[in-house]
């Protein structure tokens, strides 16, 4: 009784601030209608607040939500070429972690694009691994991850490259490929960094949109030949 108690008093808070014009105060009214938490859960309320929010510039959070709730049809019509809009808003008011100067210079350009966005992340950012499908080139796990640099956690793909190592001009092939899908299409992958296991492995960090399970997603992303990748 007293968590519903609280729940209401935060919605009445939020609302509140939201009426005032407050960016933050109107996506978290968005998330109160998107949980239900203190008042009925109404998917068209939070899109509608999450788009106030948005609109107005300040919340990256906001930004992100409108994206997913376009690229999903949640709260309003699928439509994926706002979900793209809107990935590329929220991409933009990204930080991100400078890349280290003793890696392969080729590497180097494509972490420091600006287009991309890239991070190098910490490998023990991570945590909560699970086997999600492995192939002779590359394992893919999902994960937490806590990023530092912009304060949140997220659930990830990454895609360990077997002795990348060894062959690093595979690896950046793989990333470069990566990156691009990610910049013409966000709505479907997002490329989030490179990072290394302790066997110095290449990592390559992503976001992936669903398309049916995550599981099922992460299989057929890793399994794609690239010329099918790039038809997606």
């Amino acid at each position: 009784m007293q968590h519903k108690i609280n729940n209401q008093k935060s919605f009445e808070y939020c609302k509140k601030s939201a009426d005032l014009g407050n960016a933050s105060g109107m996506s978290n009214v968005g998330d109160h209608y998107t949980y239900g938490q203190g008042v009925n859960q109404d998917y068209n309320k939070a899109f509608e607040y999450y788009k106030k929010s948005a609109n107005i510039g300040s919340s990256k959070s906001a930004m992100y939500n409108v994206a997913d709730c376009y690229r999903n049809g949640i709260g309003t019509k699928r439509d994926i070429q706002n979900a793209n809009y809107w990935f590329r808003k929220y991409k933009s008011l990204l930080k991100t972690n400078k890349s280290p100067d003793h890696i392969n210079p080729e590497l180097k350009r494509i972490l420091d694009d600006k287009r991309f966005k890239l991070s190098w992340i910490d490998y023990k950012e991570f945590n909560d691994f699970e086997e999600e499908g492995k192939g002779g080139f590359a394992t893919v796990y999902s994960a937490n991850w806590f990023d530092r640099i912009n304060d949140t956690w997220k659930y990830v793909a990454f895609k360990v490259i077997h002795n990348s190592n060894e062959n690093e001009h595979e690896f950046i092939q793989e990333l470069k490929n990566c990156c691009e899908i990610g910049y013409s299409n966000p709505s479907f992958l997002e490329c989030h960094g490179v990072s290394r296991n302790d066997d110095v492995d290449y990592i390559i960090v992503m976001g992936i949109a669903p398309k049916g399970s995550l599981r099922q997603n992460l299989v057929e992303v890793s399994q794609l030949e690239w010329k099918d990748k790039l038809n997606i």
